[in-house]
């Protein structure tokens, strides 16, 4: 049984939308603002340029093979079965991650009216035993709905990315409306207070780069889109530029819109009444109540579409990872409505799992951006590969000057996992080992003859390890500041440069 043809280029873009625009609007521009000052407006557009560097490689990737869990197929076809289990496996963590992260802010700010869904901590908001039930009850839903099939998932998701799109402008336009003062974009410490470290830490720790990674399901949904080769490109581009036009206006009136009061000790202590749900805290301040309702709706409808989407994007990525012969074959069953239902319950039961080290938005949050973006670091690796290896694959899709290009996009992600800090990498490295455990005991449990292809993939080994000892010489996330910021830009540079010779040679 085969996938249905049936999402249209408007719904591929939905979908891509739809994965954007979720808890990172509602929460986002309050921790932002903690880590980079009024600056965290530049963040914004920084991670979204950035991203969608990275984006524009897979556009080529997804055109030219238009399969169902492309992001962990498209390493198999350039680097074989070792490099592209290693990066299948923290992507469909990372991906799996994204419904609890999402159901965990809907729950969060319903903890408004229901204080006892969370437990509040000095500088943190987690869950409590009861806000995880209520987690795994929505999950449930969530996952029993996508059971039914891609066609209603398509429809309903439209409706969906109309609401979610249409209550940042609404709320933008109320904050610029009702209060805006220039003056907190400069009083308080200047507009950077923390300068550039402060602007670039916040893409990976403050839900900058989580916000815009969802752009994902429009490659992950590629096998099931009508007119791949036009619809995955616009999907992609469209829902980036939407995206940063939306997160800058929300943060830019968010900040003008701040109390001094929750300033006075200075950005990285920001704090008002109600900021365990910042927009909504601020709009109770300004004292626009009629409007709360609908955003305490929104929070709830908001990142469970995001959720939504990415419980069926998902499934197909354990799809593509069968496909492979990483995960066992039942991953590929189809019910009858077409969806790979085996696959959405063992998500589940994993994204489960994640509520015990993770009890909290931002902590889930920097782990998961690590992992998907070095997942995402081989989308340029592959992209440039195939245009040696497979020249004369038809490609709809072109990044320009590929060689150059490639090496940005990658250049790119390893800043960013450089950027989450020494605390997240060190986290990331022991999941990826625990992988490799995973694949030497499936191997001999399977009794497959598959050769491991590790020479192939080889480049593996020199990148993490080498990622590993720059983030811990680093000045972020406690390493040890031995590399000084400034410095380690170089130092980056010519490891991605020695790393991308070395993993795209023939």
């Amino acid at each position: 049984m085969t996938f249905n043809k049936s999402i249209s280029k408007l719904g591929l873009l939905f979908a891509a939308v739809g994965g954007i625009i979720g808890s990172g609007w509602l929460l986002g521009p309050f921790y932002t603002a903690q880590v980079a000052g009024p600056a965290a407006v530049l963040s914004w557009v920084i991670g979204g340029c950035l991203m969608m560097m990275i984006a524009l490689t897979f556009a080529e990737l997804a055109t030219m093979f238009p399969i169902a869990g492309g992001v962990v197929r498209f390493t198999h076809f350039s680097h074989g079965k070792f490099a592209s289990f290693t990066l299948a496996w923290i992507s469909w963590l990372a991906a799996v991650m994204v419904a609890p992260i999402e159901s965990m802010a809907a729950i969060q700010y319903a903890s408004n009216y229901l204080p006892e869904l969370v437990n509040r901590h000095p500088g943190s908001v987690e869950l409590s035993a009861l806000g995880i039930s209520v987690a795994a009850a929505v999950m449930l839903i969530m996952c029993i709905i996508n059971m039914f099939s891609v066609r209603y998932f398509s429809k309903s998701n439209n409706v969906i990315v109309i609401w979610k799109i249409l209550i940042p402008i609404i709320t933008v336009l109320i904050l610029f409306s009702h209060h805006f003062n220039v003056a907190t974009f400069t009083q308080y410490g200047g507009f950077a207070p923390y300068g550039l470290q402060g602007i670039l830490s916040a893409l990976p720790t403050a839900g900058v780069i989580f916000s815009f990674i969802g752009y994902s399901p429009a490659i992950q949904l590629a096998e099931e889109a009508k007119n791949p080769s036009k619809a995955i490109p616009f999907a992609i581009i469209g829902a980036l530029l939407i995206a940063i036009v939306i997160y800058v206006a929300v943060e830019t009136s968010f900040i003008g819109a701040l109390d001094p009061k929750a300033v006075a000790k200075g950005w990285k202590y920001l704090n008002f009444s109600g900021d365990a749900g910042p927009m909504a805290g601020i709009l109770m301040s300004l004292g626009v109540v009629w409007f709360l309702k609908l955003i305490y709706i929104d929070a709830f409808v908001s990142p469970l579409g995001t959720a939504y989407i990415y419980t069926a994007s998902t499934a197909r990525v354990n799809y593509g990872m069968s496909k492979n012969g990483y995960v066992p074959q039942f991953m590929q069953d189809l019910n009858s409505h077409r969806s790979p239902w085996k696959a959405i319950i063992t998500n589940y039961i994993v994204g489960m799992i994640f509520f015990a080290p993770f009890p909290g938005w931002q902590q889930m949050v920097s782990f998961l951006v690590s992992c998907f973006v070095i997942a995402y670091a081989i989308g340029p690796i592959s992209c440039a590969t195939l245009r040696k290896t497979m020249p004369d694959t038809v490609r709809p899709f072109r990044v320009p000057c590929y060689k150059l290009f490639c090496f940005v996009a990658f250049y790119i992600c390893n800043l960013i996992v450089y950027w989450t800090g020494w605390d997240i990498i060190s986290k990331m490295l022991l999941t990826i080992g625990l992988g490799y455990v995973y694949l030497i005991v499936h191997h001999f449990v399977a009794r497959t003859k598959e050769d491991f292809e590790i020479r192939r993939g080889s480049w593996l080994f020199p990148y993490l390890i080498g990622m590993g000892i720059l983030s811990y010489l680093g000045s972020f996330g406690h390493g040890l500041n031995l590399l000084p910021f400034g410095a380690d830009f170089a130092v980056i540079a010519v490891f991605s440069a020695v790393i991308y010779v070395f993993a795209t040679r023939k």
